[in-house]
Order: structure tokens, then sequence, then C-alpha cells
């Protein structure tokens, strides 16, 4: 089993005992109907309160029901797959698809707004605000920086090799580091117990709660820095599109293919597969462009929603 799903235990442990056990748990699962799984999906969907000495706030809704179809299919699949199994039909697959659409998020900040988020991720610092910032400078994934382990660092050649087993695509992933990457990472403090690089644990294991760190310590800090309350939600996957939009700034029409390769979406291709060193001196000169323009100057802190282009900071 690969690491990366060594760490979605937790989520699936959850989602068997909060939504699946009660509805099914006693059922074998070479007998679990479609029906069954259905009502495990509708059952799940019912936003409620947690029980009283219990953290955290309400459980299930819409993507609590996603998940654990999701997770369902996967536990199928695998003992299909394993023999686990007699039977040869997966009852969660698809199933899913009864349930509404994902909204498609839509939040692109500013690049002046991006420039308060960096300012204030500087102030909450580490491991939070390192975590975010260099979000913003490789255009990562959320989980690609928080469980970055230190044999995946190249300092002397500036990339991060994201291994295929640790990669959504289980491909490698060559991450070019621009010289403001490489100068956080240099301040990182060494991990003691462990080697995650951004952790709260001495480095056993990576940092948990970041959306909680978006919803509080860095919406605070924004607030601090520019004495108004900032309106707009956004989360670490906006920041990511947000990356991605003023990468095709600086590129124009022509750069979606590079803008892909920053990131690391998905290219099957027998060339894209071997060749996986490809494009990064690409990838590196438009991430430093925009690195440069995120950190060129501070953030307009008396008008936080003022519209600022790439173009305009140059």
């Amino acid at each position: 089993m690969h690491s990366k799903e060594l760490d979605s235990a937790p989520k699936y442990e959850l989602a068997f005992r909060t939504h699946i056990n009660p509805t099914v748990g006693e059922r074998l699962a070479e007998l679990l109907t479609r029906e069954e799984v259905r009502k495990v999906m509708e059952a799940a969907r019912v936003k409620r309160q947690r029980a009283p000495g219990m953290r955290g706030g309400g459980i299930g809704g819409v993507e609590a029901a996603r998940t654990a179809m999701g997770v369902l299919r996967h536990m199928y699949s695998w003992g299909i797959e394993e023999a686990k199994l007699k039977r040869k039909d997966n009852p969660a697959s698809r199933i899913e698809k009864n349930l509404p659409k994902k909204k498609q998020g839509d939040v692109v900040l500013s690049l002046n707004e991006t420039r308060i988020v960096w300012d204030a991720a500087e102030a909450t610092g580490y491991p939070f605000g390192t975590h975010l910032q260099l979000m913003l400078l490789t255009g990562c994934r959320c989980d690609e920086w928080a469980s970055a382990r230190t044999g995946w660092i190249d300092m002397r050649e500036s990339v991060m090799v994201i291994p295929a087993g640790e990669y959504k695509t289980d491909h490698v992933h060559v991450v070019p580091l621009v010289p403001q990457a490489i100068e956080i990472l240099k301040r990182i403090p060494k991990p003691h117990y462990g080697d995650y690089m951004l952790s709260s644990t001495g480095g056993r294991v990576p940092i948990q709660g970041i959306p909680k760190y978006f919803r509080t310590r860095l919406r605070d800090a924004m607030m601090a820095l520019t004495g108004v309350k900032f309106s707009k939600s956004f989360s670490s996957h906006d920041l990511r599109r947000t990356v991605a939009t003023r990468l095709a700034e600086v590129l124009g029409d022509q750069g979606d293919k590079l803008v892909k390769r920053v990131l690391g979406h998905s290219d099957g291709s027998v060339t894209a597969i071997y060749n996986r060193y490809a494009y990064v001196r690409e990838m590196r000169c438009v991430l430093e462009v925009w690195a440069s323009d995120l950190t060129a100057r501070p953030a307009q802190l008396q008008n936080p929603s003022a519209p600022t282009s790439v173009s305009q900071a140059a």
C-alpha cells in the first residue's frame, strides 16, 4: 500500500465508524446489495450534531456521503482484485452519480490580495505559514507540501522530486524551487523524530488542521495587517487556482500546456511517463516571474481588494 493511502486511513476509518457501520456494519460484504449501499449514502447525507462530548462540528452532508461511497467503492475494488471476495460486481460503483454535482469553485484572488495572504503567512510562521508560502511559490496541491519528506528536496538542483507512490497521478513529479522557496526551506527546523518537513511533532507526522488555520489564524493575521476583515472566503485549492491564473497571465494564450505541467495535471502519454523531467527549466522560468511579482513590494494594506494584475506589478 502506498504511503499516500496510509495517510488517508484516518478518513477511511472515520467514514466506516460514522456512516457505514451504523447502517450496514453487520452485513456480509458478499451479500451487500446496491439498495443497501444507497441507504448508507442517504443516511450519510443527513446533517446532524455529534454526540455530547465528541469534538468537532456537525457531521453528515453531501460531501460526507460522497466520501462514504468512495470508501466503499475502493474497499470492494480491492477485495475483488485481491480475490478476497467471490463476487465480481461492485455495489458502490458509480452510485454517487445520484448526488448533486460538486460545485466548481471559482475564487481567484487578485495579486494584491495574494500579497496580503503571503504577508499574513509570513507573520504566522512555521509550520502553517511556511506551508502556505511554499504552495504559493510552486502551485502544488495542499497535501503535496503537507506530506513532503526531507529526502524529496534536492537543494543543489533546486527541485522537489515527489515519488510516484506519493503523487496523485502515480507518476514521479518534479517541482522546480525558485530562490524564494529555497530560502524558506533553509529556515525550516530540522525534524528530530521523523522526516516530515512541515510538522508540529518534530517530523513524526505531517501537519494537521490546515483548514482550521485558513479559517482562523490566517484570517486573523490578515486583519491585523490590513485593519479590515477580509470578506472573501478562500481555501488552499483557491490559492492553487490563483497561482494557475497568474501563470496564465504571464504566459498568454499559448501557455496552457506549461501551466498544466506546473500544476501536475495527469498526462498519460508514453512520452510524458518517460520524460519525467521535461519542461523543468521552462516551469522554473515562469515560476520565477510569478515569485518576483508576488514578493516585489508590500501589499497595498489600505485597499486590500484593489484589482492588480501581474503586468501592472512590473
